[in-house]
């Protein structure tokens, strides 16, 4: 067979299986298993909507195996990406992280869309992701797909920064059961199960659960504290049902999770949190000697706490109530051998209830179109472009706070938002790809960042107010990014350099509060989120992977330099938004994996280099403190006493380096061991 004939072969297979899976809803359709193991590489959809592999991808994006993950000495997803370069990993406390891509850094981060099996998980209530109420557990992850830089065109509002996708492990012809158990130091306690079993050969059930504790880190003296402290709990447990009935493949499932944690809210305040998390979703993916059609839908329900023992007394928690309903649709047009096009439609109404908003119920509309086309006028060259328009509607209902701060008109607001992608991938030679991608994208205001009314407390004799406001305008982020990937031997390198900029950033009132006076009914200051300015992020990554023999080795650096026009950093600080200034200019990973008979062994290294971030002194008052750069080191050791049964023992941050978690909260080590059934 010549090199012609199984390049057109296998993009023929390819382009059938877009067929399968022409929506990211639908991604669970596509069996990627088993397209991995048929062209000995990693397949996704999470770039322009239909499958692709790996190595012919128009935008920078990483991809976690099923092998990689368990592997490696991570014990959650953002323990996986943080090794990968361009991504940025705090650890605030020991249960609260935040990933950022291509710098940004900062809490409750907005700019990432996180999905599982193309449903999101991102919490709009505060746009966020609490990654202890994933849904989801590692070991029943078939990969996590990660694509650096605004993919809104395809994904649409909040994947300013790039999305991440979680896909979970598809029902296959034979039963399957995977269950660990493990015990470490901090009072480390995980037992977490998935099922997959067909029913029929039409029909496959999964089910998977999860129970999972550890203590919270040392709070030094020196920052202020809630007065009672939780430690991290989560429980999880989701369920599947999955058909295929001739050309018609089906989900229908659902999930309930529950978490508490100590979190730094935006404001950088420590809190006690109490989320409970469900959803149901389902959707349809019909085959047709055209192209195919996806048609899906979900809703997510967050009832979350604030504020849980915030005083001595246990004042009542703050109260917020989420619940989002999505509806999609889309197909995926064969136009000729290889070039297709992708057409969708999106509507999506977000409500959040709550004593402490404007109006007893903060709510919007958005109605999407989009549109993806994908072209090969040669072999050597593909160009991608992608368009999406979205129009959203604001509204307010219920009774109103008093006093108000706003006038209930000012919430029936809409506005259009267009946002797009374009590509070029050039195939420089046999071994070579050089890379153009650019594009725009939004990250929306959260509804507290509409609606909220939060009473503070201080000796003040005027009321003071933190609020939201409805004026608020989505924030733009342009980028640009030019990559060159290259096979030299047995070795895969990929250089990239890019520029994000992000306008009109939205940030939290801090310490030295900027407030407007209201004298009516009574007089009171009210501080508000808003916008406070720009910042661009220049940065460049280097990456390379091999192996030798039994030994699989990975390293990567990433350079991120950061101009910000944003508020002043002088004393009193009026918001915690500085990115030049938590964002690390230097980070390198360098991982080992050796497998010698039934020994595994994996290690990590971690270089990041210092920071300064933002947390609220005992005295009180807003500070940023320096954390020092760190070099951490993580392992994980695994014995194999049955092909189905594994003893392992891993640790994170072994050489107890206090930035590892680049957190005002040093960071501490964490060994467990445990065992894994596989059958």
């Amino acid at each position: 067979m010549t090199v012609s004939t199984f390049a057109t072969g296998l993009r023929a297979m390819l382009t059938a299986g877009a067929v399968l899976c022409p929506a990211v809803a639908g991604a669970q359709a596509v069996d990627y298993q088993a397209l991995q193991e048929t062209i000995g590489e990693p397949v996704t959809t999470s770039v322009i909507g239909k499958p692709q592999r790996a190595s012919e991808l128009p935008a920078s994006a990483i991809i976690i195996t099923r092998e990689d993950i368990a592997r490696s000495p991570a014990r959650d997803v953002p323990g996986l990406l943080k090794t990968r370069a361009g991504i940025d990993v705090n650890r605030w406390t020991a249960g609260q992280s935040d990933v950022s891509v291509r710098g940004g850094v900062q809490t409750y981060n907005a700019r990432l869309l996180v999905l599982v099996d193309g449903r999101q998980v991102y919490l709009d209530h505060y746009g966020m992701t609490d990654w202890n109420l994933l849904g989801v557990q590692l070991e029943e992850i078939q990969q996590i797909e990660l694509v650096r830089g605004p993919a809104n065109a395809l994904f649409g509002f909040n994947a300013a920064s790039g999305v991440v996708n979680i896909i979970t492990r598809r029902v296959g012809q034979t039963p399957t059961v995977t269950a660990i158990a493990e015990l470490g130091n901090h009072d480390i306690s995980r037992l977490a199960g998935s099922v997959t079993l067909p029913v029929t050969p039409a029909i496959g059930i999964r089910l998977a659960g999860v129970r999972a504790r550890e203590d919270e880190r040392r709070i030094p003296a020196t920052l202020l504290r809630p007065a009672m402290v939780s430690d991290v709990a989560s429980d999880q447990v989701s369920g599947d049902i999955t058909g295929s009935f001739d050309g018609l493949e089906t989900v229908l499932g659902g999930g309930h999770s529950t978490n508490r944690q100590v979190e730094y809210l935006p404001s950088q305040l420590l809190s006690n949190q109490r989320y409970r998390s469900d959803n149901v979703h389902a959707s349809a993916t019909r085959d047709t000697g055209w192209g195919g059609v996806t048609l899906g839908g979900y809703v997510n329900w967050l009832d979350v706490q604030y504020g849980v023992g915030a005083t001595a007394d246990a004042t009542e928690p703050l109260g917020f109530k989420n619940r989002i309903i999505v509806t999609q649709a889309s197909t995926l047009v064969r136009l000729g051998k290889s070039d297709t096009l992708r057409l969708g439609g999106e509507y999506r109404n977000n409500r959040l209830r709550s004593a402490y908003q404007f109006a007893e119920r903060i709510s919007y509309d958005v109605g999407s179109a989009n549109a993806m086309l994908d072209l090969h006028p040669d072999e050597a060259i593909s160009i991608t472009a992608a368009a999406r328009i979205d129009r959203l509607w604001l509204h307010q209902a219920g009774a109103i706070a008093q006093p108000s701060y706003e006038v209930a008109s000012d919430f029936d607001r809409a506005f259009t938002r267009f946002s797009f992608n374009v590509a070029l991938l050039v195939q420089t030679d046999a071994r070579g790809q050089l890379r153009i991608n650019g594009g725009r994208g939004y990250q929306l205001p959260s509804l507290v960042n509409y609606g909220i009314r939060l009473p503070i407390i201080t000796p003040a004799p005027v009321p003071i107010f933190v609020a939201g406001s409805p004026r608020i305008d989505p924030v733009g982020v342009w980028s640009g990014e030019v990559g060159y990937a290259r096979t030299v031997g047995g070795t895969q390198i990929e250089a990239n350099a890019f520029v994000t900029k992000t306008d009109n950033a939205i940030a939290s009132p801090g310490d030295g509060l900027q407030t407007e006076l209201f004298l009516t009914p009574l007089p009171s200051l009210v501080a508000r989120f808003t916008a406070i300015g720009d910042y661009t992020t220049y940065g460049t990554e280097v990456s390379a992977s091999g192996a030798v023999g039994a030994l699989t080795w990975r390293a990567n650096y990433t350079w991120t330099h950061t101009d910000e026009q944003l508020a002043s950093l002088t004393l009193p600080i009026p918001y915690a938004l500085s990115p030049k200034s938590t964002t690390p200019v230097h980070k390198a990973n360098l991982a080992l994996g050796y497998d010698i008979g039934r020994l595994s062994l994996s290690g990590v290294a971690r270089y990041t280099s210092s920071t300064r971030q933002f947390a609220f002194s005992s005295t009180p008052q807003l500070l940023l403190y320096r954390v020092d750069d760190a070099v951490a080191l993580d392992a994980r050791a695994g014995l194999r006493l049955t092909s189905a049964l594994e003893v392992y023992i891993a640790g994170e941050n072994l050489a107890l380096a206090d930035g590892a978690a680049v957190s005002p909260i040093p960071a501490d080590r964490r060994v467990r061991a445990g065992v894994r059934l596989a059958l």
